[in-house]
């Protein structure tokens, strides 16, 4: 499993070379912060939403950062490229292919298997049948990731049939995964894995509960978009998850909170919905921990309505920030976060991989 404080440094590292409890209802002031100047992932062309993740391969200075991506159109090929300080001099690596096809942006996240291995799991939306599928891929030394056969969630998991992409997070404390998306009815669902060998061992799949809020929606939250998981530590050995939506037939950005402790993962206790006071959106936010150690800020960046522009605002103490743009940044697609950077596609018609990186 990994080591937060080490991956976040190691990642911020690589970045520069180149709550607590439920937010108040009001925002404070607009976030003091800085962006960094925007990088291009060459070669990353796309007119999908980026996806994300640390990586680590078993070499020194082994761990940074994995960006994947959906070829463009309307379905095609997953690429991705990494860059580590100890592989390829500290640059970007050739670009490869995740085993498999996306109708939408792919999902990533950075574990250790079983096997004691460093490993990637990659995420998507199948184009044919439209069902979640995965596979996981083992770094190696020699700068290779061995990808394992791509397959779908098992059948054991109900309700995987999504025309959006999926979402990924592998907790801090329990050892396990959470995979997110819009499930059928819109709503908002997600299913919980233990690893096992290069794969996982699922229960079936559930729905964030709630209030349904909008009347062409029941019995719980719905989403026009795939959900955006992340989560902040409450202390060395607890953290607090959140699930973050746009809700259907609206601009507001909605979020739910759990525990991560492996008790509670096994069947999730949910706090919420509660709105982020002044969050506005048509695509589907991002959501990260920027701390160092796990503790925050919580950073939320969203496209804005009837715009290019991209948003972001802050949790810190339960007190959220008033809205601001990310100077300099435009996209027609969600954005991704990976800590304190954030990740764009451009709304040219190149559809580059952008990278900045924000300073709270």
């Amino acid at each position: 499993m990994i080591r937060r404080p080490m991956t976040r440094l190691a990642v911020a590292a690589a970045a520069a070379g180149t709550i607590c409890a439920l937010g108040a209802t009001a925002a404070s002031a607009a976030p003091n912060a800085g962006w960094g100047g925007a990088r291009t992932v060459p070669g990353a062309i796309t007119n999908d939403s980026p996806g994300v993740s640390s990586i680590t391969f078993p070499v020194a200075h082994g761990q940074g950062q994995i960006v994947g991506w959906r070829g463009r159109g309307s379905s095609g090929p997953i690429f991705y490229k990494y860059r580590v300080s100890g592989l390829n001099k500290g640059h970007w690596s050739a670009t490869g292919r995740v085993p498999g096809s996306t109708s939408s942006a792919p999902a990533f996240g950075s574990y250790r298997d079983p096997y004691g291995n460093w490993a990637v799991l990659a995420v998507w939306t199948g184009p044919a049948d439209h069902h979640i599928w995965i596979s996981q891929g083992e770094t190696r030394a020699n700068g290779k990731i061995s990808w394992s056969k791509a397959a779908p969630l098992p059948k054991i998991v109900d309700d995987t049939n999504t025309t959006r992409g999926p979402s990924v997070l592998f907790p801090g404390h329990a050892y396990r995964v959470i995979i997110g998306w819009q499930g059928p009815g819109t709503h908002v669902r997600f299913v919980v894995g233990t690893p096992h060998r290069r794969s996982f061992i699922f229960g079936d799949s559930r729905v964030v509960p709630g209030p349904h809020v909008t009347k062409d929606c029941s019995d719980a939250p719905c989403t026009g978009n795939t959900p955006a998981l992340a989560e902040v530590n409450t202390s060395a050995t607890s953290g607090t998850i959140y699930v973050f939506w746009q809700r259907k037939s609206g601009r507001a950005i909605l979020y739910s909170t759990t525990a991560d402790t492996a008790g509670n993962l096994a069947k999730p206790s949910f706090a919420g919905p509660v709105t982020v006071p002044g969050a506005s959106t048509l695509a589907g936010p991002a959501a990260a921990d920027t701390g160092v150690n796990g503790f925050g800020p919580l950073l939320l960046a969203y496209k804005a309505p009837f715009s290019t522009s991209v948003r972001f605002q802050t949790l810190t103490g339960g007190v959220w920030s008033a809205g601001a743009s990310v100077p300099g940044a435009h996209t027609a697609v969600a954005p991704a976060l990976l800590f304190n950077e954030l990740a764009f596609t451009t709304p040219a018609t190149d559809g580059n991989i952008i990278l900045r990186n924000f300073t709270p």
